[in-house]
């Protein structure tokens, strides 16, 4: 079967394990890029694919590390909402 939209753009994730160091970190930083990537902010490489697909490949291609744990967050907290 030769599908022509392929929603994981081909990705195996063992090029993106081995930038990151382990599965665990790569869930971490894949999901962190992907929520900001959901919110509005550029991708680093070309893609049409979803933001969890789009952070993925940007694992992959280097543009974004184990280092971008550490990256301090530009987002507000949520507020409660107390119901009062």
């Amino acid at each position: 079967m030769n599908y022509t939209k392929d929603p994981t753009a081909g990705l195996s994730n063992e090029a993106a394990v081995a930038m990151i160091g382990n599965r665990y970190n790569l869930v971490l930083v894949a999901a962190r890029r992907a929520r900001e990537l959901s919110r509005g902010d550029t991708a680093l490489v070309r893609s049409q694919h979803s933001p969890m697909v789009t952070a993925l490949l940007e694992i992959e291609a280097g543009q974004v590390g184990i280092d971008y744990l550490y990256k301090s967050q530009d987002v507000a907290p949520r507020r409660r909402h107390l119901g009062r």
